[in-house]
């Protein structure tokens, strides 16, 4: 079970996931979803019906399905390397 403090820092491959633009943020509904098969640094790779679809992290709010519930994340929490993001989440627990 993964807590949703530490769901920046986890690697979010094979998670749902439903999108909207940050410009449309007045709007309630997520009218992108899929599963997230690949990461980069600035992208998201997303599989919806067998068609794979690019998004730029900074220009989106997620919303993860986890465990029957939905976390919301702005996409600029999440932007770098799936890599480097674990590294930061070791030295933030030393620091404690």
């Amino acid at each position: 079970m993964i807590s949703p403090n530490y769901l920046i820092y986890h690697d979010l491959i094979g998670f749902e996931v439903f999108l909207k633009r940050k410009s449309k943020i007045k709007e309630s509904e997520y009218p992108i979803n899929g599963i997230i098969i690949d990461e980069t640094k600035n992208l998201v790779i997303l599989q919806k019906n067998n068609q794979i679809k690019k998004y730029i992290k900074k220009d989106y709010i997620f919303r993860f399905k986890v465990d029957n519930d939905l976390l919301e994340v702005d996409g600029s929490m999440i932007v770098g390397k799936p890599e480097n993001r674990l590294r930061s989440l070791k030295k933030k627990k030393w620091l404690k």
